[in-house]
């Protein structure tokens, strides 16, 4: 009996014992609030030195917290800037400015440098990807024409955390006017790693006046004298940005990657150039590649659909004649737009847009044929675009004012 007892209470005691050890271990990385400096962004670009020239955008909470409530006299975030060898070491130096350690489990935007995207972008992936803090999912924006440390201090107004209006007006632009890519860094880094396709990413520069851009002053009038823009098509080689798309070709971009969501496109009315405002409300890409006669092969079929929205002369909508008319100068645009970003990307040899990529799905045999020289190919490649474009509607009305009766 007594044994019984004696193992029983030895029993009690291992339980004791090994639960209190794992309550023990699962805190001892632990990490209170109050001790971490919260990054929402950062910018990277390299000095004449070839050294990394890196800021840190660092949330202020109690400044964050009183903007929100309208009050508060500082900005809502603070921006520390450091020049080092690797990233990492830039992080750890950092702690001489930051009295709190940088956390990045929280970071939205990263801002690359032209000078650090032209030198190439390859080596700077292995720390965000060998990192568990970063989010592989934070979206990578390239600056034009403007230091990248001044668009991360940039204020902006309607949110109170910069790098938040960043990724709103990223999803929002790419959704309503879709002419530039919402890029992750995870989607670049396959990329960099696919021979079949090549990194591209969204522009972003500071309209206005630069030196009114860290002022919290700015945001107190109705009309601040700068304004942050994403533009353009940002493209890449091997690693090494090579140039940019912009305007029509970087529409024509979103229509061949099948990334078009919703854009207005506007055609001639009556002889009346950009008298007619086309909402596209949906549009689907196919993409064919193929090796024919050691030649690539692009064959692109884009299926979409739109709505009339604005009409400045007397056309009349029920007229089915006039429909096809728009619909097939709709799709001329289109094909126009899609062309001459393929021809901008081969003039650069640099297929953004995953042509070998579909090759190595659809015709593997053939890819492994031609990986080795596919920037040739791609550059030489044969393309065809078809576009079948379908107006809906017209609107609450379907006769224009302008219209005689």
């Amino acid at each position: 009996m007594n044994a019984s007892i004696r193992f029983l209470k030895l029993t009690l005691a291992a339980a004791v014992l090994i639960a209190s050890a794992l309550l023990v271990t699962g805190c001892w990385n632990s990490r209170e609030l109050n001790m971490l400096a919260i990054v929402t962004a950062m910018s990277i670009d390299k000095t004449d030195n070839d050294e990394y020239s890196l800021a840190f955008q660092v949330v202020m909470p109690g400044e964050l917290s009183n903007s929100v409530k309208g009050g508060g006299g500082g900005a809502p975030y603070s921006v520390y800037t450091v020049k080092s060898k690797t990233l990492f070491e830039g992080i750890r130096k950092a702690s001489k400015q930051v009295p709190r350690q940088l956390f990045f489990s929280h970071i939205q935007v990263v801002i690359l440098g032209e000078r650090l995207a032209k030198n190439g972008i390859e080596e700077i992936f292995d720390f965000f990807e060998r990192s568990h803090e970063v989010r592989l999912t934070s979206m990578l924006l390239v600056a034009r024409g403007t230091k990248p440390d001044l668009l991360v201090s940039t204020l902006v107004p309607l949110a109170p955390i910069q790098a938040e209006a960043l990724m709103g007006s990223s999803e929002f632009s790419s959704r309503i006017w879709s002419n530039s890519p919402n890029i992750g860094i995870d989607d670049a880094i396959r990329k960099l790693i696919n021979p079949g396709v090549e990194p591209s990413m969204s522009g972003l520069r500071l309209v206005g006046n630069e030196e009114e851009a860290t002022k919290k002053s700015s945001l107190e009038t109705t009309r601040p004298p700068y304004h942050l823009e994403i533009t353009g098509v940002a493209l890449f080689r091997e690693g090494k940005l090579v140039g940019w798309l912009d305007n029509d070709k970087a529409r024509g971009y979103m229509f061949v990657v099948n990334k078009m969501s919703s854009t207005i496109m506007n055609l001639s009315c009556q002889d009346k150039p950009d008298a007619l405002a086309l909402e596209v409300i949906k549009s689907k890409t196919k993409t064919d590649v193929s090796v024919q006669n050691d030649r690539a092969k692009v064959k692109i079929t884009v299926m979409a659909e739109g709505n009339i929205s604005e009409v400045k002369c007397a056309v009349p909508l029920d007229d089915l004649a006039e429909l096809n008319r728009m619909e097939k100068e709709w799709g001329d645009t289109a094909i126009a737009d899609m062309t001459g970003a393929i021809k901008r990307a081969q003039s650069l040899h640099t297929d953004v847009f995953g042509f070998g990529e579909v090759l190595q799905r659809q015709h593997p045999k053939q890819w492994k044929k031609v990986e080795s020289q596919w920037g040739d190919k791609f550059t030489d490649a044969e393309i065809s675009i078809a576009f079948q474009g379908q107006i809906l509607r017209t609107g609450m009305r379907g006769k224009s004012l302008m219209e005689k009766p």
